[in-house]
């Protein structure tokens, strides 16, 4: 009886579990289909969504590329009252709305950046900004360029992550130095435009330029900085000069460096000091000289023929550039617009300046006023001092009317070299450069091809003034890249 009961018991139990299991199983399985559902098509919407869209309010992080010749500016960092080239960019971000009043008069607001600064007059065939802007204007760019002056050109932007920073993951910079091939020739030639350099000479200048290349103390080719910090050493990858071409009835070459960060006149004093030891006003353990604790005497070219070429964005690109989400921070795109811009509007003005201004040429006729050696405090405060005379009151009327130029040059430990007025304005060609250890003194023949030269005897005063930067190559950091070797 007991075994009935149980038996009757189970298939009772079986018959109300097979009634009530389906229902709750469709339950389950419902709920389950409507959130998966709800996540596609969360997804979908997400695909959908392009990603420069969105809320046209929504200021996005993007890296802009940018190209300006650098004349009549004050370099491309703000410094009011002084045009500079992000002052006129800002207005016209601020212009077609881009960015708002309260962050153009603070664009730390915007986290707004350069990759590389450039100073007073240095051009720039490629830099980079970055900055949170909104995006969805309407014809952005030619909005932009239409309010820029013809010189400054905004070629193009990229999204990015939200910690983009161009200058901190900016990894390298190459820089372009073009110079007049008659800067090479030996210091006992002749020289006209007419100046072509030759096979060996120029061997010999890539011979030099490969003295940089590595990790080097270079606390001697910028100011302010002491050999026994850490940033005054620089890595330097690559420094070559290319073929010679012919501009304006005169042959140029093209030296090309790239260094993971460089220093305010970095790359104008390591071509000044090329130069030296090519024309023979120096050896090439000056360069090695350079390096040491000492404080050297080391020229600095002028900033006419320099300008930004490239940047790297290695490290950024290999971790975010190929996620699906980012572009790489590239622009091989815009190569033909970059391409005509400096032949346009860069390149020009050198060949203009150097054929009319004689920029280069004023520069040479100061290297003999340089001892390329260590320098004592007191031969540094004395370098271009008149002897016999007061140098913080003299006179320039009563200086334009002396008969004699006197000059103290190092090298002779404090010899006196006397140029007599008379006989250079009667042999103006003739340029008095830097002395032999036994004291005789080279000389070499400027002579000019359409104008003879006026004003020898000024030795060129007006370019030695201390603390004007023109290049802006400053960046006073070192990256990651190379670091290695430091």
């Amino acid at each position: 009886m007991i075994i009935r009961l149980a038996s009757r018991l189970r298939s009772y139990i079986s018959k109300i579990m097979s009634e009530v299991t389906p229902e709750s199983n469709l339950k389950r399985k419902a709920d389950n289909e409507q959130e998966s559902s709800s996540k596609k098509t969360k997804n979908i919407k997400k695909e959908q969504v392009p990603q420069m869209q969105g809320n046209p309010n929504v200021k996005r992080k993007v890296a802009v590329l940018i190209a300006y010749n650098g004349k009549g500016y004050h370099g491309i960092q703000r410094n009011p009252p002084f045009p500079s080239i992000e002052e006129e960019i800002l207005k016209a971000l601020l212009e077609v709305k881009a960015i708002t009043q309260e962050q153009y008069d603070k664009p730390s607001l915007v986290s707004f950046q350069r990759a590389a600064r450039t100073d007073k007059h240095v051009s720039a065939a490629s830099n980079i900004l970055s900055l949170k802007m909104v995006t969805n204007v309407e014809n952005f760019l030619d909005n932009v360029n239409g309010i820029l002056p013809n010189q400054i050109r905004m070629l193009g932007f990229k999204r990015t992550t939200k910690g983009f920073d161009c200058k901190t993951q900016c990894t390298g910079r190459t820089y372009m130095y073009v110079l007049p091939t008659y800067a090479l020739a030996p210091v006992e030639m002749t020289v006209t435009d007419n100046y072509r350099v030759t096979d060996e000479v120029l061997t010999r200048v890539n011979e030099i330029l490969q003295l940089y290349v590595g990790t080097h103390n270079f606390h001697n080719f910028t100011s302010g900085i002491k050999p026994t910090e850490r940033r005054a050493y620089r890595y330097i990858i690559k420094f070559e000069c290319g073929k010679p071409f012919v501009r304006e009835g005169l042959e140029f070459v093209t030296c090309k460096v790239r260094g993971q960060s460089f220093m305010l006149h970095h790359i104008r004093k390591m071509i000044g000091l090329m130069i030296a030891v090519v024309k023979g006003y120096c050896k090439e353990d000056a360069i090695e000289l350079s390096w040491g604790s000492e404080k050297v005497d080391v020229p600095k070219a002028p900033g006419l023929g320099l300008l930004l070429d490239e940047l790297y964005f290695d490290g950024y690109n290999k971790k975010w550039g190929r996620d699906g989400l980012h572009e790489p921070i590239e622009w091989s795109e815009f190569e033909e617009e970059l391409e005509k811009f400096r032949e346009e509007y860069i390149l020009p003005e050198i060949y203009k300046g150097e054929k009319n201004e004689r920029v280069m040429w004023d520069w040479l006729k100061t290297l003999h006023m340089h001892s390329f050696d260590v320098e004592s405090k007191n031969r540094r405060r004395n370098k271009y001092s008149i002897p016999g005379s007061e140098e913080s009151t003299r006179d320039v009327n009563e200086e334009s009317q002396n008969t004699n130029l006197d000059l103290t040059d190092g090298d002779t430990g404090g010899e006196v070299i006397t140029t007599n007025r008379t006989e250079v304005e009667a042999n103006p060609q003739t340029v008095l450069s830097h002395p032999k250890e036994d004291g005789e003194v080279k000389k070499q023949d400027f002579t000019k091809s359409d104008e003879v030269l006026k004003g020898e005897c000024e030795i060129g005063h007006k370019d030695l003034e201390v603390g004007e930067g023109q290049e802006g190559d400053g960046q006073d950091r070192i990256n990651s890249v190379g670091s290695q070797s430091l």
